[in-house]
């Protein structure tokens, strides 16, 4: 047998309480609680990053193509649909649906009250799961392309603002260029709640036929294209992420640029070189990038939270491998007079100390994951709405991540053993006999 693996065990199996075996016990606990506090941290901030995007993708798609004149405007030009990019769309093997919008700005009335709006307009070709998941009441209204749709869909946020319910008739006037007004009425179809404020104030949903008869659009006329990708291209591996990261500090900045693009980022350039000159693409992050330049800061409150939790964990470590020294130095003496080599003795304690975060680790993950799923399927931590985008604290646990977290924390651990186990060269065996 192992000789330093034969005593590790004598070492770890010793029944006598000892105030070494107490420290040993918190240093274990220490671990186990710095490894939960990592799987728990990450899920939540993957949580968030994932849950809030997907909001955000749903309420806007992942690519929105708009003619350049309309870039500041609310869509006075319009595109075809007979473009060759809303035919053959087939052929960006990335891309999953295309669906046509148009955006009008009008005054929203009732008998008491008015209210500003941005009304997007939507036709049959619209993608309605993202949008259903938002409902809170009524329906999506139908979806035929005439110019007198009745059916609006409003937010929560205004229903409340203007006291509307469902059925309820509203006005809405549009001004045109000639200054002139004209009022279409609806009726409330629907209530919708997205848990993004800025979007729910702002926006309502009506038929893209009631917008072209506005614009004196054609029947193939549109406002813009919203593209929904594959669900694949949309989240990178977290392990991946930070390694682009690193690999960036180290090559030159146009490169480091090309390297942090993700998927979705590739294929908005791949669709604004290919798609005429006179139309614009951008990805939902160019389009809203106060929202994920937020979600992506929370990698740096990642990283902070991780290095804490490892140093909390190393510190443990190297002071409980330091008592377990102190109390074993006549049992080095010994073994030295014995004739047992330095790297012998070396091994033994950071063996033991491997033993103790291996044990800690175990604990950790057990812990720590078991209380993301739990919250995941209970969603008991609740959040204020209208600060998160999100009332629960959402959780997703990414497995090879986590794995990433365990090794990289064995081996962090092991290095920072070699420190105090290199104090067993300094004791000299028979001063170490007579240590009392």
């Amino acid at each position: 047998m192992n000789f330093p693996i034969f005593i590790v065990k004598k070492i770890a199996l010793n029944p006598d309480q000892s105030f070494s075996r107490f420290i040993l016990k918190i240093s274990t606990a220490a671990v186990a609680l710095s490894m939960s506090v990592m799987i728990i941290a990450t899920a939540l901030i993957s949580g968030f990053q994932q849950t809030i995007s997907q909001k955000v993708f749903g309420f806007w798609a992942h690519v929105i193509i708009s003619p350049y004149q309309s870039i500041n405007s609310l869509d006075k030009f319009p595109i075809s649909k007979t473009n060759s990019l809303y035919t053959d769309i087939a052929n960006y093997e990335e891309v999953e649906h295309i669906q046509s919008i148009a955006l009008k700005g009008g005054i929203l009335h009732t008998k008491e009250d008015f209210d500003g709006i941005i009304l997007k307009g939507i036709g049959e070709d619209f993608k309605k799961d993202a949008m259903n998941a938002f409902l809170v009441e009524g329906e999506i209204f139908d979806l035929e392309e005439s110019t007198d749709n009745p059916g609006i869909l409003i937010s929560k946020i205004t229903a409340n603002r203007l006291e509307l319910e469902l059925g309820d008739k509203v006005i809405i006037s549009f001004i045109d260029e000639s200054a002139q007004i004209r009022k279409r009425s609806f009726f409330v179809s629907g209530i919708y709640d997205s848990g993004v404020e800025e979007f729910d104030k702002q926006y309502a949903w009506i038929g893209i036929g009631v917008i072209r008869g506005l614009n004196d659009w054609t029947e193939d006329e549109v406002g813009g294209f919203e593209i929904f990708v594959k669900e694949k291209y949309l989240f990178q591996d977290k392990l991946l992420v930070y390694a682009k990261k690193i690999w960036s500090n180290f090559v030159s900045p146009s490169r480091a640029k090309e390297l942090q693009k993700d998927e979705l980022d590739k294929i908005g350039d791949k669709l604004f070189y290919s798609i005429d000159k006179e139309l614009y693409a951008q990805t939902i992050k160019e389009f809203k990038p106060d929202i994920f330049n937020w979600l992506s800061l929370q990698n740096t409150n990642e990283i902070v939270i991780l290095s804490i939790m490892l140093l909390v964990a190393a510190v443990n470590m190297i002071t409980s491998l330091l008592i377990l020294i102190l109390e074993r130095t006549r049992m080095i003496g010994i073994l030295k007079a014995l004739g047992t080599q330095k790297n012998q003795l070396r091994r033994i304690f950071v063996w033991n100390g491997v033993v103790i975060v291996g044990i800690g680790l175990l604990i950790g993950n057990v812990v720590g994951i078991a209380l993301c799923l739990f919250q995941d399927a209970s969603h008991l931590i609740k959040l204020p709405q209208d600060s998160y985008y999100i009332d629960y604290a959402p959780i997703h646990l990414e497995w090879t991540w986590i794995v990433f977290l365990n090794l990289f924390t064995l081996i962090t651990a092991s290095i920072f053993l070699l420190l105090p186990a290199l104090l067993v060269n300094k004791i000299e065996a028979i001063k170490a006999i007579r240590f009392n």
